[in-house]
């Protein structure tokens, strides 16, 4: 197993930790961050090259299993959004910070709308303008910004290749 591959793992399980004995600590105004989706999306990014469904699909899982939601839901579009975002910063990728952060925001954003709206669709009471502005958007928000900074150490970590290019480029 690579190097890179047991850093994922290691951020996984971390991500996971902190998702249940600290996320739900760092709530602003009932929004609790979501890690699992905001590792996700950036291992997605950052490993666009040898990106595996293997990983979100887990991940998703265990929000499902202790997030209180349909089980299945959030594993099935995080996968499904990941492998899109993968795929989509792959045609867009010129090592620019700007390149990789549209898609992980579109990401991001498209994992929120669509997992607020299959919960809705399965018995939530709720209307959609509340789903989307009290739900989708602020975690929005707040995964982005998380998935943000998780995307530069992923990056800077699990990528020697890439952090060495980045290095050798700014000493020009």
């Amino acid at each position: 197993m690579g190097s890179e591959r047991i850093i994922v793992i290691a951020g996984a399980l971390v991500a996971v930790i902190l998702q249940l004995l600290v996320a739900p600590y760092l709530s602003i105004a009932g929004v609790v961050p979501n890690l699992l989706v905001a590792f996700a999306m950036a291992v997605a990014i950052s490993r666009s090259g040898s990106f595996s469904c293997l990983l979100p699909f887990l991940l998703g899982l265990v929000f499902d299993f202790v997030g209180g939601g349909p089980v299945g839901a959030m594993a099935l579009v995080l996968m499904i959004v990941s492998v899109a975002a993968s795929r989509a910063f792959q045609l867009v990728d010129n090592d620019s910070l700007f390149m990789a952060f549209v898609p992980l925001a579109i990401g991001v954003l498209f994992v929120e709308v669509v997992y607020g709206s299959l919960v809705l669709a399965l018995g939530y009471q709720a209307s959609v303008a509340d789903m989307l502005v009290y739900r989708a958007l602020p975690c929005f928000l707040y995964d982005f910004v998380l998935g943000c900074v998780i995307y530069l150490v992923v990056r800077r970590f699990a990528h020697p290749v890439a952090a060495a290019r980045v290095e050798l480029t700014q000493l020009r």
